[in-house]
């Protein structure tokens, strides 16, 4: 009835679970964890306020037996959570004493268990992860974020600068302002950053505020270049794959003006010069570029000159 097992996920479950041991000042909960009696012998129910529905759950475990193949006491949802509960010797983890919050029935047939995991787990709304990143942002603080997560640091001035092309249209999570159009995802212009610091050569020894600058300028030579799909809503620029594919291309543009030693006060022109040369390979109406498993068409890439 379970997904598969998957132990790294397992692993980060304890991993997280043990912090609240070792870092309390770090507050950490886990959600519910769903079970379910299947021999109800094993547990024992006594009335507090029956008019009421207060009732005392005693788990009795001397009469559970771990060995059997069904469980006495199954997990309908929560399984990666409990997996490495009782510790691991293979990785000297002792067992977690933290406590979980859990929900349980008693004595559902395992069909029913098997429709209850669908409803919990089949009828989720995929989270925007924009609030995400600016919580991250918020909680860690620039100076430890810019050690910690360049790329989101990057991301976050960039919102912010009134002197990048991205101030006022990223959408940082929380409720969008009527009237105001944020059109872009802060989680997707981190990913696109992390992807031009990760392939970038020259700026690899640089210090994050010389990384910044950089970008900045290859953004503002972007948005200079491709005006008319900057502006456009709906263009695939200012879509996921359009960031990154752009992001990876930074990565490329900015090294070659870095080895040509261009002075930084033609750096826009630079890399305005070697983008006018993108405009006769790539569409920004469609995505034109293979990008690991999103293909949205193929076309011949004829390298920079």
């Amino acid at each position: 009835m379970q997904r598969d097992l998957s132990e790294p996920h397992s692993r980060d479950a304890y991993r997280y679970a043990e912090g609240a041991e070792k870092v309390p000042d770090h507050i950490r909960a886990w959600s519910e964890v769903l079970l379910n009696v299947r021999d109800p012998s094993v547990v024992k129910l006594s009335s507090l306020d029956e008019e009421h529905g207060v009732f005392e759950l005693e788990i009795r475990e001397e009469l559970i037996n771990k060995s059997l193949a069904r469980p006495q006491i199954s997990r309908t949802d929560g399984n990666h959570r409990l997996n490495f509960g009782e510790g691991d010797p293979k990785y000297e983890w002792p067992p977690l004493t933290v406590s979980t919050p859990f929900a349980m029935t008693i004595g559902l047939p395992p069909e029913a268990e098997a429709y209850l995991f669908m409803d919990i787990n089949d009828n989720q709304k995929a989270m925007n992860t924009a609030p995400l990143a600016h919580l991250k942002a918020r909680l860690t603080g620039p100076e430890k974020l810019a050690v910690e997560d360049p790329a989101l640091w990057i991301a976050e001035r960039l919102t912010d600068d009134p002197k990048s092309p991205w101030h006022g249209i990223v959408h940082k999570g929380g409720q969008r302002t009527q009237g105001l159009k944020r059109r872009v995802n802060l989680a997707a212009l981190r990913s696109g950053i992390d992807m031009t610091l990760s392939e970038t050569v020259k700026m690899r020894s640089m210090d994050v505020e010389a990384k910044y600058a950089l970008i900045r300028i290859f953004w503002n030579a972007v948005a200079k270049i491709y005006a008319g799909e900057w502006a456009d809503q709906k263009s695939m620029l200012l879509k996921g794959v359009g960031i990154w594919t752009f992001s990876q291309l930074g990565a490329e543009v900015i090294d070659r003006c870095l080895v040509r030693g261009v002075a930084p006060g033609k750096l826009e022109d630079e890399m305005s010069e070697y983008l006018r040369q993108t405009k006769l390979i790539f569409d920004c109406e469609e995505a034109v570029v293979i990008f690991g498993d999103m293909v949205a068409e193929r076309r011949p890439v004829t390298p920079l000159t």
